[in-house]
């Protein structure tokens, strides 16, 4: 067999090869649409353990992203400041898809304050233990011009908890070998400060006990299966 016709069949082979792997790979199954509706407002108490929402915003933490933007890529979004008694603030922000697909992936912090015209440094791969289990996080620091902002944030896709692009798509792909679509969330919380380390460490309070206050049963909208 002469090479232009092993290169035919070659070709041959790869382009249905492509097509079948195309029908197979593509998913077909939402599971979202078979659960129950999340709603984020209610999902997360307006006050819990020493934490109050500050209805007016009064600490001036503002959110780098577009409120319009976000409502194109998510179908639920919340987002809120919460104040201690120690005057600690923390701004947290929730946003969920139903259609985790290519076209809808979760807006990480790296990209969205970096679009926002901030620096990003220290971006670190870390773990917050709670009393649900031990939470994989992200975390970084936006800065631009005085502003000092360190972040704490996770991604769930489907039931799993990821950190950065890498682990969010290939768990993605995961889903997508299997038939199905997953949902997905990304909870975001951040305080404006130059401590960071203290900062990190008063977003870990608030993240334990923000996931005691939801309900056991909502919980899984937030954290997944996470293992305890």
């Amino acid at each position: 067999m002469n090479k232009s016709k092993i290169a035919s069949l070659a070709l041959g082979v790869l382009m249905v090869s492509s097509g079948f792997l195309a029908v197979v790979l593509t998913p077909t199954e939402i599971p979202a649409d078979q659960q129950a509706r999340i709603d984020l407002d209610t999902l997360v108490p307006k006050e819990f353990g020493d934490w109050k929402l500050e209805p007016f915003n009064a600490g001036g933490i503002v959110n780098p992203e577009v409120k319009g933007s976000l409502e194109k890529i998510y179908s639920q979004t919340l987002a809120r400041t919460y104040v201690n008694k120690q005057g600690d603030r923390i701004m947290l922000s929730i946003a969920y898809g139903g259609r985790q697909k290519a076209d809808l992936q979760a807006h990480r912090p790296e990209i969205c304050y970096a679009s926002g015209g901030f620096a990003i440094d220290k971006k670190t791969k870390t773990y917050v233990d709670t009393t649900v289990g031990r939470l994989p996080v992200m975390q970084l620091v936006a800065k631009q011009g005085v502003r000092n902002e360190p972040i704490t944030y996770w991604v769930r896709v489907g039931d799993s908890l990821t950190r950065g692009w890498i682990e969010q798509k290939i768990t993605a792909i995961g889903y997508g070998l299997t038939g199905k679509v997953p949902d997905g969330v990304l909870v975001r919380i951040s305080s404006i400060s130059n401590d960071e380390q203290g900062s990190y460490l008063v977003q870990q309070s608030f993240l334990r006990t923000m996931l005691q206050a939801v309900r056991s049963e909502d919980r899984v909208w937030l954290v997944g299966r996470l293992d305890s």
